[in-house]
């Protein structure tokens, strides 16, 4: 029985595929028993023949028309036989036992909805994957800030929660969807992720709902993952419109003040 269905959505990423698809393969870094399923978003760059010459034993969805991140990851999950499903990026690198750590600790706590590991940096420097919810004002800052991680700005600081203990398994908001980890069970009952988001929120807006469904979404340091972190809508471009689009549709789901849940987790 597969235990872990690994979802991975890509588009022209190759370059990036090689290096998860060798920690996945070629390390030995997964105890557990897993399946990979990979969802080509009409890449242009080789990605489906490296994958089929390389790697058979992966299930590939091959689009004939671009779709949303949200969608895709519903398509690939409704295509999985997992109990336990990992999204995970193309350019994240996935170190050893990581994912039977998320597995072994989301079966030992059943109360839990989603876990998130430690992501680093390329130079593995602590990256800020975990987050508060966004408000307007922490937007208009980001903006004016231009989107930057290292700025010195005490309400950026806490927005990406870079005071918090890295070492310590907690309770958080929500973690950037490069890498999260669920039973089926949950996913299923979430509805999978919001397909009103074509690009970007989808993982703020899921880990939001699941706190709603009284399910905590907790950070495990204890699985260590590198994330090679693409910041496409740090310039100004189509993709920021899509990102500006998505943040109207949170606000408009969820309001303008969004109460941290994680203080009444117990």
């Amino acid at each position: 029985m597969i235990q872990i269905s690994i979802i991975t959505v890509g588009m022209n990423h190759l370059t990036y595929l090689k290096n998860l698809l060798f920690s996945l393969y070629s390390e030995n870094n997964i105890q557990t028993s897993f399946e990979m399923i990979y969802i080509d978003n009409c890449s242009t760059d080789g990605s489906v023949e490296f994958i089929s010459r390389n790697y058979p034993n992966v299930k590939i969805i091959q689009n004939t028309r671009p779709l949303g991140f949200g969608e895709n990851n519903n398509k690939g999950v409704l295509a999985s036989t997992g109990q336990y499903i990992a999204i995970i990026n193309p350019d994240i690198i996935i170190l050893k036992n990581s994912l039977d750590t998320l597995l072994n600790y989301i079966k030992d706590n059943l109360h839990i909805g989603i876990v998130v590991p430690k992501l680093l940096n390329p130079d593995f420097s602590i990256q800020y994957s975990v987050r508060g919810f966004i408000t307007l004002k922490t937007l208009f800052t980001r903006i004016m800030t231009k989107g930057k991680d290292n700025i010195n700005n005490k309400l950026i600081s806490q927005y990406l929660c870079k005071n918090i203990d890295h070492t310590k398994i907690q309770p958080i908001d929500w973690a950037i969807g490069a890498a999260l980890f669920m039973s089926k069970k949950t996913y299923a009952e979430l509805g999978g992720f919001d397909v009103d988001y074509f690009l970007y929120m989808e993982d703020e807006d899921i880990c939001l709902r699941c706190w709603e469904l009284k399910k905590a979404v907790i950070y495990n340091p204890d699985a260590i993952m590198i994330h090679n972190h693409i910041r496409a809508s740090s310039k100004l471009g189509k993709k920021t419109i899509l990102h500006l689009k998505s943040m109207y549709t949170f606000f408009k789901k969820h309001g303008f003040s969004i109460k941290s849940p994680k203080h009444f987790y117990q």
